[in-house]
């Protein structure tokens, strides 16, 4: 048995869908905050459903018209999914890492350097430019790298120092206490 699966085929349909369709959130301040375009799982949010973090657009052309809504979470952080109005299922928001609200020593914000993608994902590029990406006949059709560093998100190259100062910060909390 994969250990990875999910417990049925329905839950299994539903998180296809959910990833197809996308979520409209009925609060879009839930969560860890989003970003729209660049590099990575942009237009998306981090979501637990079914006991994993999973990505699901909220910012897309799909999500814009999906048949799914996020209701505002409860007093315990769960938010209701319904889909045409009927209750399908429910996640969580994992909150934004308290670490973004720090700084490194030469003054850049960590989620400039890294951003947590999950509980226990944490990622980052290098260089945040590539020599094809400014020319339409060379660059990768699908890359958006240059839009993370037009929009502030990121700074364009990122120092072995500053990757260790910030790895190290999230290492020593718990994931509970990290999100």
């Amino acid at each position: 048995m994969n250990p990875l699966a999910l417990a049925d085929a329905g839950t299994a349909a539903l998180l296809l869908d959910l990833q197809s369709l996308g979520l409209r959130l009925e609060d879009s301040e839930v969560g860890v905050t989003g970003r729209r375009g660049g590099a990575g799982p942009s237009d998306h949010k981090a979501v637990n459903f079914a006991g994993r973090t999973v990505m699901i657009p909220i910012a897309t052309a799909s999500a814009c018209d999906s048949p799914f809504v996020a209701g505002k979470p409860d007093q315990h952080g769960i938010s209701e999914i319904r889909r045409d109005g009927v209750v399908v299922s429910h996640i969580e928001f994992p909150r934004q890492p308290r670490f973004y609200d720090l700084k490194t020593e030469d003054g850049i914000a960590y989620s400039q350097i890294a951003t947590l993608h999950s509980s226990d994902v944490l990622a980052t590029t290098l260089l945040q430019s590539c020599i094809r990406y400014g020319n339409r006949k060379t660059a990768c059709q699908f890359c958006a790298i240059g839009l993370s560093l037009a929009a502030g998100n990121t700074i364009l190259r990122k120092t072995p120092k500053q990757l260790a100062e910030v790895a190290k910060a999230p290492s020593s909390w718990t994931a509970s206490s990290t999100w």
